[in-house]
């Protein structure tokens, strides 16, 4: 069994694809930094072959993407299927899940109610939900410090999953349910410290929305976002998503279905077309304007997208920095992925560009379909790719030799695992792919360069009694906590722990889909990887990474995940997984 418990966004698929006319038709050629003569239309040509192959190659069923460039829709186009057994073509106004991407119409919801005085970003949440309550170990009453901001900029501490209604549960609660549920969770990290992806944060401002407005969210999204924006095919409401005759399907290795109902409809709900994000770009590349109208106000379209806790996390949207000859882009972005589907959101209104991919099916390669287009749609407006902070910009210290110790160890993050050695007289930086020297620009801030020659920065904060050290990095996916090292001393390794020691089963809607193991390793507990580092209570401990493993119950939980003890696996094959984890 596969060793991680999160569910894999970018997995194989299968399908053949078959197209639909473009919109786009050749412009006026220009000449890029290679002096080849370059026009939009054989852009898109080659970005159609890319796509074509691609889905052949990785079996994903269907596909819709639309381009915008210089402020224009250049080209909307349908691929392959809706679904594998009905075989009905797509075409650019079918509707697909674009799961994780909406959380950035969830954030222009929000704001819009903001414009309209409904809701403060920087108010309390118990101001508006005095009930409201959640879990801590580092203070006692944290929903009294947590904001709309934070939730919309994943920093109010939230683990990813709730209790009731998740990405593992089959069944769908209400939303009501699912919410509620929330205050049954721990938090990870203190209230406003720290980037963590979370989509408890987003549903959970959906519903202070909902209350305030006084209006289901997905009726709110209709009336404030689709229709003024001419988003005639998109919703979030189940009720009229399961009985579209043009709807997408999703498809997921190993299941002959997938759940079609969620309720988790803030952080993943939306149901659109690529004909209908057309108009979505256009709207955030005028910053709130859709045809010289406004519906959001340019001083809160800026507030969405102004990062002001300094990451590439803002409001809803991803940011990347980007240079391309002397001229310098920010880059928007979501991305969106599960239940058998995928997505892809991007925009950049200084060059007025915009780029969406929908497919059903979510396969890695599918989540690259547009990025040759985007590189070479700016190259041949503005010259290649260039660093935004080369290596050379840098002013790197030496540190003294014995300093370099505290930083050695295995550290976790949200999708790796690496590990940080000395090696001559510096620090490395290792995977299991690759392997990059860790340079210091202070006694607290380090940096890598990565593929393309630009730096990678991070910022080291020592461990406390309630957190280990940990590696903050500028893309805050890259995080890291630190898990374990050659210097830990040993843990009291507690009798009382050996009744934990086993195999765990995790289902996935209803069927197996993971196996966990939980073992005894220098005086501590393990599950997988993750050390359980700390123990508030007896059962009831926190990893490495802030997530909570409680014993207390009939089934035990990791990340508000059910575990299953699977007591008929042999001691060897703990050991298998144990290995293969590590």
């Amino acid at each position: 069994m596969p060793c991680s418990t999160r569910r894999s966004f970018l997995s194989g698929a299968l399908a053949a694809a078959a197209c639909c006319s473009p919109t786009a038709r050749p412009q006026t050629s220009a000449r890029h930094s290679a002096g080849q003569m370059v026009t939009r239309q054989s852009l898109i040509d080659a970005e159609r072959k890319r796509i074509v192959r691609a889905m052949a190659q990785a079996d994903i069923p269907g596909a819709a993407v639309c381009w915008l460039d210089e402020g224009e829709l250049r080209w909307v186009e349908a691929f392959g299927i809706t679904d594998r057994n009905a075989n009905h073509p797509v075409k650019a106004d079918t509707i697909f899940s674009i799961q994780s991407t909406s959380k950035n119409l969830t954030a222009t919801a929000v704001m819009l109610a903001v414009q309209r005085g409904l809701l403060d970003l920087d108010e309390p949440v118990t101001t508006y939900l005095p009930e409201f309550s959640v879990q801590s170990r580092f203070e006692p009453r944290p929903q009294a410090r947590m904001t709309l901001r934070l939730l919309l900029a994943h920093r109010a501490g939230f683990t990813h999953e709730a209790p009731v209604g998740n990405n593992y549960n089959a069944a769908s609660p209400s939303f009501e349910a699912h919410v509620r549920s929330i205050s049954q969770t721990w938090l990870r990290y203190p209230v406003g410290e720290r980037y963590r992806y979370s989509n408890l944060g987003f549903d959970l401002a959906g519903y202070i929305l909902q209350i305030r407005t006084g209006m289901p969210f997905a009726e709110w999204l209709k009336v404030m976002v689709f229709e003024p924006l001419g988003m005639s095919d998109s919703t979030a409401a189940s009720a009229v998503y399961m009985n579209h005759a043009n709807r997408a399907v999703g498809h997921e290795d190993g299941y002959v279905s997938v759940p079609l109902e969620t309720p988790l409809i803030p952080s993943g709900g939306v149901y659109t077309s690529a004909r209908d994000m057309a108009a979505y770009c256009r709207f955030h590349i005028n910053r709130g304007k859709v045809d010289e109208r406004t519906v959001l106000n340019e001083e809160l379209w800026r507030e969405m997208h102004a990062f002001h806790y300094g990451g590439d996390y803002s409001l809803g949207v991803i940011r990347t920095e980007l240079r391309h000859g002397s001229t310098d882009f920010r880059l928007m972005s979501h991305r969106g992925g599960g239940f058998g589907f995928g997505s892809v959101l991007d925009y950049c209104p200084e060059a007025g560009l915009g780029w969406v991919a929908l497919f059903n099916r979510p396969a890695s390669a599918a989540y690259r379909f547009g990025a040759q287009l985007i590189d070479q749609a700016l190259t041949r407006r503005f010259d290649a790719r260039r660093p935004r902070r080369p290596p050379q910009d840098m002013a790197p210290i030496t540190p003294p030799p014995a300093s370099l110790q505290s930083y050695v160890g295995t550290y976790v993050g949200r999708n790796v695992t690496v590990d940080i050695a000395i090696s001559q007289r510096s620090l490395l930086m290792r995977d299991r792919a690759t392997s990059s020297a860790l340079r210091f620009l202070s006694p607290s801030k380090l940096f890598i360069v990565d593929p393309g020659g630009d730096t990678v920065i991070y910022e080291y904060y020592a461990g406390s009694a309630l957190e280990p050290a940990h590696l903050e990095c500028f893309i805050g996916e890259n995080s890291l906590d630190y898990n374990e090292g050659p210097y830990d001393a040993p843990g009291p390794g507690k009798p009382a722990w050996t009744g934990h020691v086993g195999a765990y089963r995790i289902y996935q809607w209803g069927k197996e889909a993971d196996t966990v193991t939980v073992h005894l390793q220098n005086g501590y507990l393990y599950l997988n990887q993750f050390l359980l580092i700390i123990e508030t209570e007896p059962d009831l401990f926190f990893t490495s990474d802030g997530e909570a493993v409680d014993f207390r119950g009939k089934d035990p939980t990791w990340k508000n995940i059910r575990l299953q003890r699977y007591d008929d696996l042999s001691t060897d094959r703990i050991r298998h997984e144990i290995r293969d984890c590590a």
